[in-house]
């Protein structure tokens, strides 16, 4: 619902209207298919930056899921007033989000971006405890970047860092249009770097030389940032992606297989703490050709991660208990309505917030 936009015209046309429109029970099935997606293609770990209302109920939903999370609320306040809440309101919203979690699910936070946060906002996210995993969207499209709020900073990792931002548990999603002394400045906090190659190319935003990320020594991981804007939730899809984007940024090979398969698990593993992840299981079938094939594989991880997941797993187990097993979710809960009726929710809502059809 919607496609076929640049960046900042998708968020204000469709993205934050939508998201305002969400009810309690639209956002569930919201929840639920996304996690149907992840679990079915390999994954038993996430970031969610959630949505401005109701995160509480997807920390829940996580929870009850098995599956290893970091969930979050989205934190704006500037922007259309049918979706932005006051400072006040959002801290009220984290404590909610923050208490909803527990177990396998930890609690983060996301400011959007600079261009929907204020600065006592910043302020506030900057005074939180710094063991916190933090998140927000930076230097991702061209048409962001020209907001004065950012260039006459030098570059939106430059404003982040002014804003206090910049640190151990930080993850940037994109960094797309980096600006001199930025990679710098990543190196130096330890920030990391989550590439999102799928949503970069279908909003045309461009693409992260993840290589020369590598290359200076910053933490890379992969993500989707969401279905609303690659429609897909597949992580080995990413990486099938990335692998072949690193190729023009720099040179085939330049980054093995396994170092894209552990930047896929083991580096986001190790950044969010998930505790005993070796013990996970994911069961994949292969065909007899592609078993032979890979034998005789000159990089035998990007073989493998090359290879479509989808309808191909056939079991995956998180701390020994079974998330998924061939096409049964055992974890997670009912749809509360059926999809149909909360797209047409959803749409119906976001219309009469004043989106244009």
């Amino acid at each position: 619902m919607a496609e076929n936009r640049t960046l900042l015209p998708w968020l204000q046309d469709r993205i934050w209207p939508l998201e305002a429109a969400h009810t309690p029970e639209t956002l569930a099935v919201s929840v639920i298919l996304s996690l149907r997606e992840i679990i079915e293609t390999g994954s038993t770990g996430l970031l969610d930056m959630g949505s401005v209302q109701h995160s509480d109920l997807t920390a829940g939903i996580l929870q009850e899921s098995g599956i290893r999370a970091v969930a979050c609320n989205a934190l704006m306040d500037s922007g259309p007033g049918y979706i932005v809440k006051p400072l006040d309101w959002l801290t009220r919203e984290s404590e909610k989000t923050r208490k909803a979690c527990g177990g396998l699910v930890q609690y983060g936070l996301a400011p959007r971006f600079v261009l929907s946060c204020s600065p006592s906002l910043w302020e506030w996210v900057a005074a939180q405890n710094p063991d916190t995993v933090r998140t927000t969207h930076a230097a991702e499209a061209p048409g962001e970047m020209e907001d004065l709020r950012i260039s006459s900073k030098g570059g939106n990792i430059h404003l982040l860092d002014s804003l206090g931002f910049l640190q151990g548990k930080t993850l940037l999603a994109h960094c797309v249009h980096l600006q001199p002394g930025e990679i710098d400045l990543l190196k130096n906090t330890k920030t990391a770097v989550v590439h999102c190659p799928w949503a970069n190319l279908h909003l045309g935003s461009g693409i992260s030389h993840v290589p020369k990320l590598l290359e200076n020594g910053i933490t890379v991981m992969l993500g989707s940032d969401g279905a609303a804007c690659n429609n897909r939730l597949d992580l080995p899809g990413e990486a099938r992606l990335a692998m072949n984007l690193a190729s023009i940024k720099a040179s085939p090979g330049v980054i093995s297989g396994t170092e894209w398969a552990k930047i896929s698990s083991t580096v986001p593993a190790d950044f969010f703490r998930f505790n005993n992840f070796e013990s996970d299981l994911v069961t994949m079938q292969l065909t007899q050709t592609e078993e032979e094939e890979l034998e005789l594989s000159e990089d035998r991880e990007r073989f493998l991660l090359e290879i479509p997941r989808a309808g191909r797993v056939r079991k995956v187990e998180c701390m020994g208990r079974v998330l998924y097993d061939h096409g049964e979710f055992p974890t997670l809960p009912k749809l509360p309505m059926s999809i149909s009726d909360a797209r047409e929710t959803v749409w119906q809502r976001a219309l009469s917030l004043g989106m244009k059809p």
